[in-house]
């Protein structure tokens, strides 16, 4: 009987150690070479990640400075929240929130973002998706408003 109740503070003291251990943030100087193995670009992530948390389920919450704007080709406002959740696997980002972007006038939530068998990026509006090089985000992007997109931005940006 002590056999058995010791194998049991054992196992609950592994499970609640294990459970303990994956919800302590990351540093968040690795997110970008994490992103990498998981066959995504360095550049989706904006340059103001503080850390986050990546269950071994492949769900995850990214912790961002501040709101980040951006532009995507010069033409597409999006905007990272200061949260971000999803679930991650090779080549998939899907459940996401806490990213939109502005196209015809509306804001849209992107809800997936996909690795595509030609070396690019699908980024997913519920049904509807829009194809991007994936060389466009070598580079972690800058936070902030460019003059040439400044008019982007005036429109009002979605509350979340």
């Amino acid at each position: 009987m002590k056999s058995l109740t010791a194998l049991i503070a054992v196992l609950l003291l592994t499970f609640f150690s294990a459970s303990q251990a994956r919800l302590i943030p990351s540093d968040a100087s690795d997110v970008y070479e994490k992103l990498e193995t998981y066959g995504f670009p360095e550049g989706l992530l904006p340059h103001t990640v503080t850390n986050y948390i990546l269950e071994p389920s492949g769900k995850f919450t990214l912790y961002l400075e501040g709101r980040c704007p951006v532009l995507i080709e010069d033409k597409y406002p999006l905007i990272y929240d200061k949260v971000i959740t999803g679930m991650l696997s090779y080549g998939r980002l899907q459940g996401l929130k806490g990213i939109s972007v502005k196209a015809y006038y509306v804001w849209w939530s992107i809800t997936g973002i996909a690795l595509g068998d030609d070396h690019s990026l699908f980024f997913e509006i519920g049904i509807l998706s829009a194809r991007f090089p994936y060389n466009n985000f070598d580079d972690p992007p800058v936070c902030g408003m460019r003059a040439s997109a400044e008019a982007a931005f005036m429109d009002p940006i979605p509350l979340q």
